[in-house]
């Protein structure tokens, strides 16, 4: 039987309800556990770490705090892959439809009072199950895609260290070959003023030739021989450059239609906002639409991120609790090499100001809170498809 081995976890808050829902997916899905201990639930939701989590609370409102909580509080919930099932009654039915589009949860069962469609919830645990195991077989290439990606941000850091390579070997040598000038020039000087004067005045120079044939031989003999080993020294740092110029190329013609197919395939997004319940819901809107999506908190977070990854498109909080989304903005688009990556600020204020400012700092496009789906979606792929 197909998900026998599924783990399903029903929370609510009525043991006679909870163990109802739980008696008739057990029969199903023997690995199916209830709870309506508030204290437990959360330790319940780690240890069990269900596939699916069935919501079986007499209203909305306590769907919504639990779940919330849950994701404050649990420590496996952020990494952990799972879908959301809610029951609901005819009076919240449109509600949880609502909610459901836009992606707060998974899915909903009209189920309070029981209807005569028994089997409409273990229908619905299969489909979420279903659409579970699809995410995850497609979990490998959202993973290529990230190396791709990765590969492609160390390719430019590669180019820029082999630039500076280049760089300072010229300086190198170029440093060498004015001090052998300069050196040549001082004993050449140092010469004719001894000729010219004796040394210090005390001694005087009886044999001129002798003299410059003495200096002659020092330059030829010792200094030019050390600074031509200086200039030569330098020289395999040209060499090396052009060496691993040349066997990188066809690796890096292959990253680069690797990354290619990658962008193609599943664009990657960076998500910067400081409410997890919001990162969650615009992770799963933009998850939905087949995109790559990386979330987090702080500015720290993403910078940190942004250090081995170019995302296609960056949504910007404008408040961070350690920054702030606009200045965050600015550092990034002063890169050349992400000043072609849309950021679009996502943000409750409206402010002129703040438009301003954004605008200046970069950012192509705004969508205010609380964010309207269909429009966010179309925002992002305007902007990805430029």
């Amino acid at each position: 039987m197909k998900h026998k081995d599924a783990r399903i976890l029903v929370v609510g808050d009525n043991a006679v309800d909870a163990e109802q829902v739980c008696g008739m997916l057990r029969s199903r899905y023997p690995l199916t556990e209830g709870t309506t201990d508030p204290m437990k639930s959360d330790a319940v939701f780690d240890r069990l770490k269900p596939q699916l989590l069935v919501l079986a609370f007499k209203s909305l409102e306590a769907c919504e705090r639990f779940y919330l909580g849950l994701y404050r509080r649990s420590e496996v919930i952020q990494s952990l892959a799972h879908r959301t099932l809610l029951l609901c009654d005819k009076e919240s039915m449109h509600r949880a439809f609502d909610l459901c589009m836009q992606e707060v949860f998974d899915d909903y069962v009209l189920f309070w009072p029981l209807v005569h469609d028994a089997r409409r919830l273990p229908m619905s645990a299969h489909l979420a199950l279903c659409a579970l195991d699809q995410e995850q077989a497609l979990e490998p290439l959202s993973e290529l895609a990230t190396l791709a990606r990765r590969a492609e941000a160390l390719e430019e850091q590669l180019a820029q260290q082999v630039k500076l390579g280049r760089v300072h070997a010229k300086n190198a040598q170029s440093s060498a070959r004015m001090a052998q000038v300069s050196v040549s020039r001082a004993m050449g000087g140092l010469s004719e003023r001894i000729l010219a004067n004796g040394l210090d005045n005390a001694l005087t120079v009886r044999d001129a030739s002798r003299v410059k044939q003495a200096f002659g031989d020092l330059q030829r003999e010792s200094l030019i021989p050390t600074l031509e080993h200086v200039v030569r020294a330098a020289q395999p740092v040209h060499d090396w450059v052009d060496t691993i110029t040349s066997e990188l190329a066809e690796p890096l013609r292959a990253t680069q239609a690797m990354v290619h197919r990658a962008k193609l395939s599943r664009p990657q997004l960076l998500v910067v906002d400081d409410d997890v319940f919001m990162r969650r819901l615009l992770k799963q809107v933009l998850n939905s639409a087949q995109y790559d999506v990386e979330a987090v908190g702080t500015a720290a977070d993403a910078q940190l991120f942004l250090a081995t990854n170019r995302p296609d498109l960056i949504l910007m909080d404008v408040l961070l609790p350690d920054s702030n989304g606009i200045l965050l903005t600015r550092d990034f688009k002063a890169s050349k090499s992400n000043v072609g990556v849309p950021v679009i600020m996502i943000t409750g204020q409206i402010e002129k100001e703040v438009i301003v400012e954004s605008r200046k700092a970069g950012a192509v496009g705004f969508v205010a809170k609380p964010f309207n789906r269909d429009l966010l979606l179309k925002k992002v792929a305007k902007h990805l498809a430029h």
